[in-house]
């Protein structure tokens, strides 16, 4: 039974993922190396006042926006996961390498205005 065209092309870009381009259509050299990311190895700090997820989790939408109103500092919106999809991890980051680094950024970030996914 012969495979129709859509079936063909998934199997030739399943094997130019896992294998690398064709000598045929001009590769040369080795396959790149592959690199493991490092990822930071950052501990939770304690808590030491309450944050606003959890203003508004616990006193409500009044008492967080009264919250953002006081707040004397610099509140960061960090779009990095969410605008992913538009940037290099969308091409160059493994599902894994995102699983794993996660947390780090949880942590890392536990101070900012909101982390967009």
């Amino acid at each position: 039974m012969e495979k129709d065209r859509a079936q063909k092309l998934l199997q030739y870009i399943g094997n130019v993922i896992v294998n690398g381009t064709p000598k045929a259509l001009g590769a040369a050299g080795p396959l790149p190396s592959s690199v493991d990311p490092i990822i930071p190895d950052i501990k939770p700090v304690a808590k030491t006042k309450k944050s606003l997820k959890n203003i508004l989790d616990m006193d409500g939408p009044e008492a967080f926006a009264k919250a953002v109103r006081q707040n004397a500092g610099l509140l960061i919106t960090d779009t990095t996961w969410r605008d992913a999809h538009q940037s290099l991890l969308a091409t160059r980051l493994r599902t894994i390498d995102m699983l794993n680094v996660a947390e780090p950024t949880s942590i890392a970030l536990r101070n900012a205005y909101s982390l967009e996914c």
